[in-house]
């Protein structure tokens, strides 16, 4: 185990979350985003560690990354996706030395990006039992907050419910409004079935606040460009490729539609590569997975007119969002919680099948104003709400209001 290095000067927020850069994802992108602008706070990002990494970097004087092992291995070619006895092992090892490295050091807040291993959740709610194994998933979850102010930030649990996933995890989520002094939800569903359990028994959930508070985007470096200059439409993709829906991008590209080149970027484990590299095998497709630089994903955004997103749940992905900060079209599946896409105002809305996002794209690859015009709207929506200058300083006072509640 290694010990944190922590700056005295400012109070010390721990951000647990169980991937971090080099790992390609959205909510990396989050934690990062959060950790490098609020000023008045230290930063410590507990994480798996990944191979190449070191167990301790200090990318900035308030941030602190804090790597434990054993090391997580990306998927490899030919490894399936379900979970074996040697990979739940090391689970619960990250698990222990997680839980012992918030054991022995100090910090003020407790802020986790994901349950430990909700996993362990997932397993139990297939379970017909009922029983043992959920109390076991409650207990597993439970980090050592030593008395401070836990809060989670939920990226998709609770919007479970409508997502293409048949499980039933609301008993989970009652046990996060029990455990946890605040809930952030990013997304508009979420944050309204969380509501609706701490309503429906205001006694048992009464500790818990809970907060819609989107994702921030640094909308500077995520600016507006004029569209690329060409005969083609260029079409985007840039979420992780084991997210739902891959399937229809590659339908999609298969479709060979005259006219259109697809920019594919987002993040790709081995497995993915090699269970795409026959679909994505073309002419028409330009590869570019795996980003980490932030400039380059922005101009990897300006290089496109619109961006997919086949997600069929409800939510938005970062992608998206920093997308349309780029002034870029959307194109995203239809669900009942899209926002801040809005069918033909932010972007349009599809039917979940490769057909509906072929008819969508060649009625724009005919009338390109409307790209410039559906693009301004995508980007103004985003300032409106999701800047760093709106989010960041709701996400601080929260911080500063756990500090307080110790006092």
């Amino acid at each position: 185990m290694v010990d944190m290095i922590l700056l005295p000067k400012r109070p010390v927020v721990v951000h647990v979350t169980p991937w971090y850069l080099p790992h390609i994802g959205g909510l990396e992108r989050h934690v990062e985003a959060i950790s490098n602008h609020i000023g008045g706070f230290d930063s410590v990002i507990l994480t798996p560690r990944l191979p190449g990494t070191n167990r301790i970097d200090r990318p900035s004087e308030r941030v602190t990354i804090v790597r434990f092992g054993p090391t997580k291995f990306p998927a490899e070619r030919g490894r399936t996706r379900s979970i074996s006895s040697q990979e739940w092992l090391l689970r619960l090892g990250r698990l222990w030395n997680l839980r012992r490295t918030l054991s022995r050091d100090s910090f003020d807040v407790l802020h986790v990006h994901r349950p430990p291993l909700i996993e362990l959740a997932y397993l139990a709610s297939k379970d017909r039992t009922h029983g043992a194994l959920r109390s076991i998933a409650r207990r597993w979850n439970r980090l050592p907050s030593k008395g401070r102010t836990q809060i989670l930030t939920d990226h998709g649990l609770f919007v479970q419910p409508s997502s293409p996933s048949s499980l039933n995890l609301k008993w989970f989520m009652e046990w996060v409004l029990e455990e946890y002094d605040h809930v952030i939800c990013v997304d508009p569903s979420g944050y309204r079935r969380a509501k609706s359990i701490q309503a429906s028994d205001p006694g048992r959930f009464e500790k818990v606040k809970i907060h819609h508070m989107p994702q921030p985007i640094d909308t500077n470096l995520f600016h507006s460009e004029p569209l690329p200059v060409g005969p083609e439409l260029r079409v985007g993709y840039s979420g992780r490729w084991e997210r739902d829906g891959m399937f229809l991008l590659r339908e999609l590209v298969s479709m060979n539609l005259p006219g259109v080149r697809y920019c594919i970027s987002g993040g790709a484990t081995p497995r993915d590569l090699h269970e795409y590299a026959h679909a994505f095998n073309s002419p028409g497709v330009e590869l570019r997975p795996n980003i980490i630089d932030s400039v380059e994903l922005a101009q990897f955004y300006h290089g496109i007119h619109v961006l997919v997103d086949f997600y069929r749940g409800d939510g938005c992905g970062r992608s998206v969002l920093e997308a349309m900060a780029c002034g870029r079209t959307i194109l995203r599946t239809r669900s009942e919680d899209t926002h801040p896409v809005v069918d033909r105002v932010t972007g349009l809305l599809l039917d979940p099948n490769a057909a509906s996002a072929a008819q969508a794209i060649r009625q724009l690859a005919e009338n390109p104003q409307r790209l410039v015009e559906i693009g301004r709207r995508a980007r103004e929506a985003v300032l409106r709400e999701y800047s760093n200058e709106i989010v960041v300083p709701q996400i601080e006072r929260l911080y500063r209001e756990g500090l307080s509640a110790r006092r």
